[in-house]
């Protein structure tokens, strides 16, 4: 059983450091879709609208920028970013959910993977 969990554990450390394979690029298409697919939440005549969606992005570029090392801790710190406005904080919350079902499958076969190797 070990040897089958340490060799999952190759395979996701080699599919991690491999060059983009098709299925990466799928998965990329399919987050890049899911997020065009959410409607902006400002009008162009509305600058307070327009400036909470800028702050908001200004906080998540921060964390990308601070955290460049660790998609994990990106992510985390992303989470925290938050609006006063409640359109653009949907929006954002629709962004997120869109990055975040990227990292659930990673997630779930490391957590699995890890499992069988201690057990």
């Amino acid at each position: 059983m070990r040897f089958f969990a340490f060799a999952l554990l190759a395979l996701i450390a080699i599919s991690c450091v491999s060059a983009q394979s098709q299925a990466d690029i799928d998965k990329a298409k399919k987050i890049f879709e899911c997020i065009n697919n959410i409607q902006e939440p400002c009008q162009a005549t509305d600058k307070d609208c327009q400036a909470e969606q800028d702050k908001i992005d200004e906080c998540s570029d921060k964390c990308k920028i601070d955290n460049a090392s660790s998609q994990s801790g990106a992510m985390s710190c992303m989470k925290k970013c938050t609006s006063t406005n409640k359109d653009v904080q949907t929006w954002y919350d629709a962004n997120m959910a869109c990055l975040s079902s990227s990292m659930n499958s990673f997630v779930l076969t490391f957590a699995i993977a890890l499992f069988a190797l201690l057990y």
